[in-house]
């Protein structure tokens, strides 16, 4: 009895490793349609490619979108930053824009 789950556990152990290996072989191949792994899209979108939220300013860098968006999160406006083609967007829900707007004028 002692022999068998001896010899029994290794050869489990080696097929559940060469298991995993072919299924990780499947789900990062470079197959005809593609891997299963989503891939990042690092091209810049279009400004109106965003669904609800509303574009209320575009700057040039990063840099100034992080602090544009600081900004408004300061005041309580949830804001996000996407790349697009004209620069770095700030996006806000449409509820918001008019405040958002306001703020972003005044400073």
């Amino acid at each position: 009895m002692f022999a068998e789950r001896y010899f029994l556990f290794p050869v489990v152990a080696i097929a559940f490793a060469g298991l995993m290996v072919l299924l990780c072989r499947w789900a990062f191949s470079k197959a005809r349609r593609g891997s299963l792994v989503r891939r990042v899209d690092d091209r810049p979108a279009e400004r109106d490619s965003f669904g609800l939220l509303t574009d209320v300013r575009t700057v040039h860098s990063h840099n100034e979108a992080r602090i544009t968006v600081s900004k408004l999160k300061d005041f309580g406006i949830k804001a996000t930053t996407a790349r697009t083609k004209d620069g770095w967007t700030v996006y806000v829900w449409p509820k918001d824009e008019a405040a958002a707007r306001g703020l972003l004028d005044t400073h």
